[in-house]
């Protein structure tokens, strides 16, 4: 039987060391490899696939690019965050990828949650965390996701830039996305917006 390869991207030795000490309980699967910033990760996925990658939320955000150029990583990605499930940690600047464990869980939590994800055979839209936003926050995704600034999002919307801004400030607390890059993931990643309109996108 093929096991499953995880790639860890963990700025913490510590927390890595022991994601790696749960990962290696659950049959079925091999740790193939552990990096502490998101640089390495990118070298190493130009010449390997892989299944699932476990990252942590300050690399994940320092990646968007990455993600932005091959969203079907998404697919395989889960986000360790810092903060407690439900809960925003103070000055959280985290993105919301399709699935995410948090490093306050018990380990029998976090090996469930693990155990899930083999058995779906990988992460569908929606994932074990899904966030609902409503039509008007999907709109404004998009449109930031565009380059539009709060201003030009207010003239299109016929709206007050403050209105969007609030609109922009709910987004990120549902979401825990607050760049601009890591908004263009999601919306990828949920449909909201095409690949082929980021790239064709002006610079």
């Amino acid at each position: 039987m093929k096991k499953a390869g995880f790639i860890l991207v963990i700025d913490s030795y510590l927390v890595r060391k022991g994601l790696v000490s749960i990962l290696n309980r659950i049959p079925g699967i091999a740790v193939l490899q552990e990096f502490h910033n998101s640089e390495s990760l990118a070298s190493y996925l130009l010449k390997h696939s892989v299944d699932f990658i476990i990252i942590s939320q300050s690399l994940f955000e320092a990646s968007a690019d990455l993600f932005i150029r091959d969203p079907a990583l998404l697919e395989k990605t889960v986000l360790l965050k810092d903060g407690r499930p439900g809960g925003k940690k103070r000055g959280d600047s985290g993105s919301q990828a399709h699935s995410s464990i948090h490093m306050s869980e018990e380990k029998e939590k976090i090996e469930g949650k693990i155990q899930e994800l083999l058995n779906l055979g990988g992460l569908k839209n929606g994932g074990l965390d899904s966030v609902e936003l409503s039509p008007r926050e999907t709109t404004i995704v998009r449109l930031v996701s565009m380059g539009l600034t709060n201003r030009q999002i207010a003239d299109n919307l016929f709206l007050s830039a403050h209105t969007v801004m609030t609109h922009r400030k709910n987004i990120s607390s549902k979401l825990g996305i607050k760049s601009v890059s890591g908004l263009t993931v999601y919306a990828i990643v949920n449909n909201i917006i095409t690949i082929e309109e980021v790239t064709s996108l002006p610079a």
